[in-house]
């Protein structure tokens, strides 16, 4: 969100998150493009340095995050983190909150696996990886491209909004729930 109002985008922050949590550097990319404001080539690498030690200060767990993956951790429940984000970034906000050491080996990109949500590419590629057939999986998305993605990987999904006052338009079927008690 950052690079498109560094190039000249009149958005405001609500606008930013709408249009780009969730979305890939390629959405972003395009979304200038079409708004025609120009970008540097290697705008990704310094804009990428600059979330990650933002991140590092800023990022906490949502609520009742921890408890959730300590609860699948008891019950042997196999689970996964697939984002559209890099890697790197997962180390980052996992690490910052406790839960990296029991997502090793459990992280999965969309930049690694071919196309970001709302193609299913990362969910398919997790749920192959952990040995679980996709109409068995459940994700626990918070974007519209991801309630998208686990749509077509044909993944049962539940939408984490813990803004009541906001819904996203469309659903994709997804189940939701405000808080991680639920």
């Amino acid at each position: 969100t950052l690079v498109a109002l560094t190039c000249g985008a009149q958005l405001s922050f609500s606008e930013c998150c709408e249009l780009f949590i969730g979305k890939s550097r390629d959405d972003v990319e395009q979304y200038l493009t079409n708004e025609g404001l120009s970008f540097p080539a290697n705008w990704s690498t310094g804009f990428y340095e600059q979330a990650l030690d933002a991140l590092k200060n800023e990022v906490t767990a949502i609520k009742g995050a921890r408890t959730v993956l300590q609860r699948l951790i008891t019950a042997k429940v196999p689970f996964c983190v697939a984002s559209n984000g890099l890697l790197a970034k997962m180390h980052v906000t996992l690490e910052r909150t406790q839960m990296r050491a029991w997502c090793e080996g459990r992280m999965f990109s969309a930049y690694d696996v071919g196309q970001s949500k709302p193609a299913p590419d990362v969910f398919l590629h997790a749920a192959k990886t952990l040995g679980v057939r996709p109409n068995e999986c459940a994700v626990i998305e918070d974007s519209p491209s991801g309630f998208e993605a686990a749509a077509n990987a044909q993944m049962r999904c539940f939408a984490y909004l813990p803004d009541r006052g906001t819904t996203p338009v469309n659903l994709f079927g997804a189940h939701k729930f405000h808080d991680m008690r639920d």
